[in-house]
């Protein structure tokens, strides 16, 4: 079967809610359901597609494809940086160790656009040219895609 049968015969197998009877602190996330069980965490990722703070629809396999990457990127770098990654028991399910939280998030794209009040394109529009220690120049324009 073709993969793009196997999604189509999947569009209503969808992970959109979890809710398991003996997991214990549930913290609904707009992609990520988690389970507080002390010491560690169990992060479902589920299909919910989110943007502009809303949950949009639901997409079949998008929680695991998304999980495995990040598994993916978490294993290669673990040696550069330690990870709060214990395993991955399923593939849209990640055991971690609570840490702190480093609050920074980052979008790399190689143009220059957005549209919310932190976004690259909002500075830039109010004059500002030196964004997150990098320089633009005048006179750039926003990317639309």
């Amino acid at each position: 079967m073709l993969e793009r049968d196997y999604i189509e015969k999947n569009l209503d197998n969808c992970l959109d809610d979890t809710g398991f009877i003996g997991l214990p602190n549930r913290k609904k996330g707009k992609v990520r359901d988690t389970y507080d069980l002390g010491e560690k965490l169990v992060l479902i990722t589920t299909d919910r597609q989110s943007a502009f703070d809303r949950i949009l629809a639901s997409i079949p396999f998008k929680g695991q494809v998304l999980n495995q990457v990040s598994a993916f990127w978490f294993e290669q770098t673990r040696d550069i940086v330690p990870n709060h990654v214990i395993g991955i028991p399923d593939p849209n399910v990640t055991v971690a160790k609570k840490c702190s939280i480093l609050p920074i998030e980052f979008v790399v794209r190689g143009y220059l656009t957005g549209s919310t009040d932190t976004s690259a394109w909002t500075h830039y529009a109010k004059g500002i040219r030196n964004i997150c220690g990098t320089f633009f120049p005048r006179d750039e324009k926003k990317t639309t895609l």
